[in-house]
């Protein structure tokens, strides 16, 4: 029996894109209750889209045909003019070199190892939170973007970016913004011209490869080399002809790590504080294990294992708020997804942030349930149904450093204060570089 050659789909391309530029979230979901799992759209006249949601699909995609896909050239090319050709972005042989390089220093002993970078900073953060009279209003999302920068700045040079933390969160959200407004422009005028948003941009991009630079190129001349990221990565060799990373390969795994390791741990927390201040009943059992197993002192890497109330409101967190709501990919060859054919060099979005809402694998799928993520239920479910790290091959390097970090730093927090919605206003999503709160996340600082 032949194939069918098209999936359903909105048929108006002007309806949808309209729909999409106001609200991508909102017109996903939209088509997904409308059509079902599989989905085409037309993203261009004559560019087609294929929008999949189902775990099987998620799976066929990221793992049992992953090598009928890579990264989709239209998102990760405009994600390069930022990261470069690291591990986020590079194919082939070259990805792969540069994964063996770089998992040494994601092994789990390494990652333990900074659990207190992790926690020392964020009780410095607690300090500072402290000279703030209660009631004091703060903006969680900025916050977080704040100590995570410099936890993941400490992880890889040993030193903290505290002086150069506020221009290089803002040079890196200006450079994020042009980023995902080029990742959404139909037409993509080239970089050498000299418009007013690519000469910011470089300017930006300058900020933040010199701070790295800086960093890498202090580290060179160092004579007591610490046990860091960096160090790590200098020091890894090719198995079988022992090379080790270039310079311009360290510079773009360095700024990989430095924006990406910041971002998704910092609007995970952010998120997290939001669900908690408006579930009283899940922050209570929250600070009940934190007075059980803590007793008062900060989190240590021993303690992470014995937290796994915790652990459950970071993996809900994840679940409702993915960083990375959608992976994007495209054919190099024809597939076939439930029973519909995919042309060559077609573009396949994994809707992640819809896999994880799924009703036939989630009961209540809106609702905050930490519970969700006891040993049991986890072990029922289809191992897709929940990907936030992606999966197969390619899944985040960097997924147990971030939950770590994730657990760690909630726990030392909440263990001091607990944060209270300032507005009664939904707070809305923001699905650009990552899936952020619009407009920031302001929040009543509340003592325990």
């Amino acid at each position: 029996m032949p194939l069918a050659t098209t999936l359903p789909g909105p048929s108006s391309y002007i309806a949808f894109s309209k729909a999409y530029r106001d609200d991508p979230l909102g017109a996903f979901g939209q088509a997904w209750k409308t059509y079902g799992d599989s989905i085409r759209f037309t993203a261009l006249p004559g560019v087609d889209v294929y929008f999949v949601v189902h775990p099987d699909t998620a799976a066929h995609v990221l793992t049992s045909h992953g090598q009928a896909y890579r990264k989709a050239p239209s998102v990760h090319q405009p994600l390069s003019l930022l990261l470069g050709n690291g591990i986020l972005i590079s194919e082939g042989e070259s990805w792969l070199r540069q994964r063996r390089l770089m998992n040494p220093a994601f092994h789990r002993q390494s990652i333990i190892n900074l659990a207190s970078v992790m926690t020392r900073l964020a009780q410095e953060r607690v300090q500072r939170w402290e000279r703030y009279p209660t009631g004091s209003t703060l903006d969680v999302a900025e916050e977080m973007q704040q100590l995570t920068l410099e936890i993941v700045g400490e992880a890889l040079f040993s030193t903290g970016l505290e002086a150069q933390s506020d221009s290089f969160s803002t040079a890196f959200r200006r450079a994020a913004e042009f980023i995902n407004d080029r990742i959404n422009a139909p037409f993509k005028m080239p970089m050498w011209v000299p418009t007013k948003p690519h000469r910011q941009f470089m300017k930006n991009r300058a900020r933040l490869q010199q701070t790295a630079m800086h960093l890498i190129g202090l580290r060179r001349h160092q004579e007591n080399v610490p046990l860091d990221l960096l160090s790590m990565l200098m020091a890894a060799q090719d198995a079988d002809t022992g090379s080790q990373m270039s310079d311009s390969e360290l510079l773009d795994e360095v700024m990989t790590l430095l924006i990406a390791g910041h971002e998704t741990v910092s609007v995970t927390l952010s998120w997290a504080f939001h669900l908690l201040g408006n579930h009283p009943q899940v922050l209570h059992q929250l600070q009940d294990e934190l007075e059980t197993v803590l007793k008062g002192n900060p989190p240590s890497a021993e303690d992470y294992m014995q937290l796994p109330y915790t652990r459950m409101v970071v993996e809900e967190t994840l679940r409702l708020y993915p960083p990375v709501w959608g992976l994007s990919r495209e054919t190099t060859k024809a597939d076939e997804i439930q029973g519909y054919s995919i042309p060559p060099r077609s573009f396949v979005i994994v809707g992640t942030y819809f896999t994880h809402r799924h009703p036939e694998f989630w009961t209540a799928p809106e609702q905050f349930n930490p519970e969700r993520f006891i040993e049991d239920e986890v072990s029922k479910r289809h191992k897709f149904a929940y990907h936030p790290f992606g999966g197969g091959p390619r899944i985040c390097i960097g997924n147990q450093f971030a939950l770590m970090e994730a657990t760690l730093i909630l726990a030392t927090l909440v263990q001091r204060f607990h944060l209270e919605p300032a507005s009664a206003q939904p707070v809305e999503i923001d699905p650009t570089f990552t899936l952020r709160p619009k407009n920031g996340l302001t929040m009543r600082l509340v003592r325990q």
